[in-house]
């Protein structure tokens, strides 16, 4: 009896070790799970981002306005977009959480924003550790970013 129950002990153990090892500490799949195009620049895309630089402002655009933008993109469950948030731009994005998706199936560089105005859609380029952000924005009438023109910052992950 004791034997069985420290076999069991055993096999309980193991069997989690296993379970374990099909993701390491983020989540991240490893080892055989397929995921196509889409999915591995979702898990790529999670994580936050911040510390703003090589800003491009339209002209007449206050200085300083992205320099504190953080970007959280979350993903599900299957290494879909999930949850985004914004924070340090107020102006330019809502400071409620809202969801992301790519434009399209084919594409991974275009992302739609719900729940976030005034911003709706972001361009990112990704590059090794980096982000490349841009986006348009036309701005309140005689508001203090009135203007038409494209927003761009780079940002790094800075949290997996």
């Amino acid at each position: 009896m004791k034997n069985t129950k420290l076999l069991l002990f055993y096999i309980i153990i193991l069997s989690q070790i296993g379970f374990l090892a099909g993701c390491d500490e983020h989540g991240d799949p490893q080892g055989d799970i397929p995921l196509n195009d889409q999915q591995k620049a979702t898990v790529s895309m999670r994580g936050v981002w911040a510390q703003a630089s090589d800003v491009s402002l339209p002209t007449g655009t206050t200085e300083g306005v992205l320099d504190n933008l953080i970007l959280e993109f979350r993903i599900d469950d299957n290494y879909n977009p999930s949850t985004f948030s914004a924070s340090g731009a107020d102006y330019l994005f809502s400071a409620a959480d809202g969801l992301w998706n790519w434009e399209d199936a084919t594409t991974t560089t275009k992302i739609e924003l719900e729940n976030v105005t005034p911003i709706s859609q972001i361009t990112v380029l990704k590059e090794t550790g980096t982000i490349r952000v841009s986006f348009d924005y036309a701005g309140e009438q005689g508001g203090r970013y009135a203007g038409v023109g494209e927003y761009g910052v780079t940002l790094r992950k800075i949290e997996p």
